[in-house]
């Protein structure tokens, strides 16, 4: 009897688990065509675009505000309607960064590994969005 409580557990277990890894999103390319102005807490500001090429941005709070950095190649999923999560690798120079954009608040959260020491870790509030 013990055994077969414990299989039925395991198996509970196991189909849990498969149902929750079904219902991951897939990655997507929704963003593609998609201009996103957003200001930090922390008082930095940028513009970001996701295209077919890859992410750019301008750092408008920073010293050359009309510079575009990029294109950086991305992965996003959209983990709900309107609700995406981004990440990218700045080649060259070596900064790592996540977003989570919620497009139907307003409302984005950055996470980056600045260089090698620095730590971006701040919510902003999304003033301008232009879909394609």
């Amino acid at each position: 009897m013990q055994k077969i409580l414990r299989l039925l557990l395991l198996t509970g277990v196991l189909l849990s688990t498969f149902t929750q890894a079904a219902e991951l999103a897939a990655p997507t390319r929704a963003l593609n065509g998609t201009d996103i102005t957003y200001h930090y807490s922390s008082g930095r500001a940028y513009h970001v675009k996701f295209e077919p090429t890859g992410i750019s941005y301008q750092y408008l709070t920073g010293t050359k505000p009309d510079k575009w950095w990029g294109p950086f190649p991305y992965e996003a999923f959209e983990v709900e309607p309107q609700v995406f999560l981004a990440s990218w690798f700045e080649a060259g120079y070596g900064d790592h960064v996540t977003l989570l954009i919620n497009l139907k608040t307003n409302l984005l959260y950055g996470s980056a590994l600045i260089g090698k020491d620095e730590l971006h870790f701040h919510g902003a509030t999304i003033v301008k969005v232009h879909r394609q």
